[in-house]
């Protein structure tokens, strides 16, 4: 359980919610008898039961853009270019999705679950629709699937969207790196062309076509980030926010090839609370920060969860996927032994492959800052519907 104060009090995050405690309930740095009693009646230290089991499965290694940050990419492009070399190409087929289904069938029975949750995965998934189609009307056959996808947005269309959506794509994470000039010096092409506005105009007609939610990333480097309040106000113009989640989130130098990492400083909280003030008044679904586990790596060895590469081997983490050194195993033979430092969670390679990983204390002023904000948002909103 994350414990953070505020101004309001102390929030307190575990895996069932937030709950905030006043001031009052802390003396000398501890909870008091009544404050205790306060937050077990909370109940937040396990997390709700859940139906489902989770998924994330890679259609395809290979990605049609060269983002100088991402987190796959095995060294920097050589000057000029905008392709760097990435994992290994893997590409989801028939019989590795019907190998998919009977690893999953007998770990569902074993966590009690009827219901999936499969996030599609990259690379990008789109490079390989059939398989992202494929995979979910089969594994419709253990339960009902719902599903999500982690897409660059440049091969989105209205019809791909259609026909994933009839077999239980609800969502879509996009990610946008900055108003147009810098998206598109950071997130273009392999052969180098902007990308802003084609995945700008697929997200609005595919809001178009299906009933599908967007989860826009907007990914934050020290040059974007005085830009981060006026991007937020000019999607707003683009898309329908209120069918959009929207989260900001400072890239990370990963094994030292990106360097425009943001300072983590005071300052920078404060500009990016300030994106996320706008986008709450343009409409914008934010989500709370948790304390909860998570459904892929919260637990080892596929116990809620399991994250499989296009070729049939598991990984902990969607982080570590493609990286030597890094399975746990594969579909066919199970979670095998491995060191314990293998098994990686949320975050945890991004500060292992960086030497300027994110600070506790950033991360603990940005939660709280937050944290803030939605609680005053949603008194307001309250207080209008009361009234």
């Amino acid at each position: 359980m994350r414990i953070i104060e505020g101004k309001s009090g102390v929030w307190h995050l575990g895996p069932g919610g937030t709950v905030l405690l006043p001031h009052r309930y802390y003396r000398g740095g501890r909870l008091t008898e009544e404050g205790a009693r306060e937050l077990e009646q909370a109940d937040i230290a396990q997390g709700a039961p859940t139906d489902r089991y989770n998924l994330t499965v890679v259609t395809s290694t290979a990605c049609n853009l060269g983002c100088p940050y991402c987190f796959q990419n095995t060294d920097a492009a050589q000057p000029g270019r905008f392709d760097p070399p990435r994992i290994d190409k893997q590409v989801l087929d028939g019989p590795t999705i019907d190998r998919i289904v009977e690893f999953t069938r007998p770990r569902m029975e074993r966590a009690a679950v009827r219901r999936l949750f499969v996030l599609l995965f990259g690379g990008e998934p789109l490079l390989n629709p059939w398989a992202c189609r494929e995979l979910l009307l089969r594994l419709a056959a253990l339960g009902p699937v719902t599903a999500s996808m982690v897409s660059n947005g440049v091969l989105l269309t209205p019809r791909k969207a259609e026909r994933l959506e009839e077999v239980g794509l609800r969502s879509v994470q996009i990610t946008l790196d900055g108003p147009k000039e810098l998206h598109d010096s950071l997130r273009a092409t392999r052969a180098g062309r902007g990308t802003y506005e084609s995945i700008l105009d697929n997200i609005t007609a595919v809001q178009a076509a299906t009933r599908l939610r967007f989860g826009l990333r907007l990914n934050t480097t020290a040059e974007g980030l005085p830009h981060l309040e006026g991007l937020v106000r000019s999607l707003a113009e683009r898309v329908d926010p209120s069918r959009c989640t929207l989260d900001i989130a400072p890239v990370l130098n990963y094994a030292g090839m990106f360097d425009g990492v943001l300072d983590r400083s005071g300052g920078e909280v404060e500009t990016i609370l300030g994106a996320y003030t706008a986008a709450l008044e343009a409409g914008f679904t934010v989500g709370w920060p948790g304390g909860g586990s998570c459904g892929f790596c919260g637990e080892r060895d596929g116990a809620s969860g399991a994250v499989i590469n296009a070729d049939g081997t598991l990984y902990s983490c969607w982080e570590t996927i493609g990286k030597p050194g890094y399975e746990v195993g594969d579909i066919d033979g199970g979670y095998r032994s491995y060191p314990q430092d293998r098994w990686v969670s949320c975050g945890e390679f991004a500060e292992r492959s960086t030497t300027r990983a994110a600070s506790q204390a950033f991360e603990d002023a940005l939660s709280v800052g937050l944290l803030e904000l939605l609680r005053a948002h949603k008194r307001r909103a309250e207080a209008v519907t009361a009234g």
